[in-house]
């Protein structure tokens, strides 16, 4: 697969992740071509991110906005899986992963929380496309750099979730 159609099917995952969470603010799965699930929720977030998010209020103006096509989309990205090995299928669960998380995280009105909440779910899904990487490669730089990813990225996430203790209240978690 090219770089082209991992962008493609990348957008399509955006788009799509962005019009469900549009259309919900309930957690909420989406069955992915791959057999895995697309969180469409914050509720893999830090509380303090859920809460942010919610006081926000920025989800109930999304549910408002018109809804995506999810049933012609996922069927078009039904025919690209159909080709892919299991590392691209990987990644692809990866990014869907990642996506409804980080897109709901960055919801919150005061940009520092916003901008952690996002990252926690970046972060997060940086680690799951290293474990593909580690399950199905086979470079031994390559695994190198993923144990290093997975390291060095759980770490940050833990900086930022004792930051958002600590920040969040004195934010107004807004």
């Amino acid at each position: 697969m090219t770089i082209r159609m991992f962008a493609i099917a990348a957008a399509f995952v955006s788009v799509g992740t962005f019009g469900a969470l549009a259309q919900q603010t309930q957690p909420s799965q989406m069955q992915h071509p791959s057999g895995g699930q697309m969180t469409m929720s914050a509720e893999s977030l830090p509380e303090e991110c859920r809460t942010a998010v919610q006081a926000s209020g920025q989800m109930q103006n999304m549910q408002n906005m018109p809804g995506m096509d999810m049933s012609s989309m996922m069927q078009g990205m039904q025919g690209m899986m159909a080709n892919m090995n299991d590392a691209q299928k990987g990644y692809m669960q990866a990014m869907m992963r990642m996506h409804g998380p980080m897109m709901a995280g960055v919801m919150a009105k005061d940009s520092d929380i916003a901008f952690v909440c996002g990252m926690i779910a970046h972060h997060q899904g940086a680690i799951d496309m290293a474990d593909v990487v580690l399950k199905t490669g086979d470079n031994a730089e390559a695994r190198k750099m993923a144990e290093k990813t997975k390291k060095e990225q759980g770490q940050e996430i833990a900086e930022m979730k004792d930051w958002l203790k600590a920040n969040a209240k004195k934010e107004g978690a807004q």
